[in-house]
């Protein structure tokens, strides 16, 4: 009797222990970003969340995209353009949520003067059909020029350096990269116009970060508010230890410049309901609260 007692004392320990261990939270975060201005929104929690989990900086949205679709992707935060997600979320077909914006648009006009605005040629345009495309569609801006769009802002950046074209839009920290690179060829161009001014409305929604339900993350939301929200405070060291080829950017020096520029500011989602409902609006995207974390 006692040894039947023993071993069912025995077979109880072990399932506590097991239903213990799998009831664990996993905590671990892994993230997957696009690279350019999203990514400096994480380089102040860079070093707390690569150290047991990881992030992954990708080019384009298609990877982004897949993620958010898959129903057990290995990222439990995604952060990509705000109509992606909102598009998925409208038809049932992701398992995240918004939790907020950290991109307020940063897209602007780099020209020989303003008064190109008014010449015959084109314009050098990238994004057609994406946020950059819709942009340009939706603030009009006063121009002779021709609409011409590439397939890269780096060929947009190729039309105004030959001087193909005298005004392109381009996004910073690459605006100023290559006003500085034209500088250095006997060329000068210049910052005409702020594609957040001319849209109005302090910016639009753009990168905004996606989160899986059940996803233990306020604490390193809040370190990203702070960070966005302070003064940027320590990028020059953060840049040096992550480099700045990790997170497809330009030089630090580029990078520290522009940093207002690239309108970086979390705003957590309910707190900006309004600006997301009217930018999801222009992709026929119905905006609601069972979007929202």
């Amino acid at each position: 009797m006692k040894k039947i007692l023993s071993l069912f004392l025995s077979l109880l320990m072990i399932v506590s222990i097991t239903g213990c261990t799998s009831a664990k939270k996993d905590d671990t975060i892994k993230i997957i970003c696009p690279t350019g201005a999203p990514g400096l929104a994480l380089v102040s929690v860079y070093e707390e969340v690569t150290k047991e989990g990881k992030i992954d900086f990708v080019d384009g949205s298609d990877q982004l995209v897949a993620e958010l679709s898959k129903e057990n992707s290995e990222y439990n935060i995604i952060i990509a353009p705000i109509n992606v997600g909102a598009k998925l979320l409208a038809a049932n077909q992701t398992d995240y949520k918004m939790a907020g914006v950290l991109t307020w648009g940063n897209l602007y006009l780099v020209g020989t003067s303003e008064d190109a605005l008014q010449e015959t040629g084109e314009i050098a345009l990238f994004g057609q059909g994406a946020v950059p495309g819709m942009i340009y569609d939706q603030v009009n801006i006063d121009t002779t020029l021709t609409p011409q769009y590439y397939n890269s802002a780096t060929l947009v950046q190729q039309q105004l350096l030959s001087s193909n074209a005298h005004v392109g839009m381009l996004a910073e920290p690459l605006a100023t990269a290559t006003i500085a690179k034209a500088k250095e060829n006997g060329l000068t161009l210049s910052i005409i116009k702020d594609m957040q001014k001319e849209y109005g409305k302090d910016g639009y929604p753009q990168a905004t970060v996606f989160v899986k339900e059940g996803t233990n993350c306020d604490q390193l939301l809040e370190k990203i508010d702070d960070f966005t929200n302070g003064d940027y405070a320590n990028l020059d060291k953060y840049l040096e230890e992550i480099g700045t080829d990790t997170l497809g950017l330009p030089a630090a020096a580029i990078v520290e410049k522009t940093i207002e520029r690239q309108n970086l500011h979390y705003t957590a989602i309910e707190d900006c309901q309004q600006q997301v409902t009217d930018f999801l609006e222009l992709y026929q995207i119905k905006f609601n609260e069972n979007m929202m974390r």
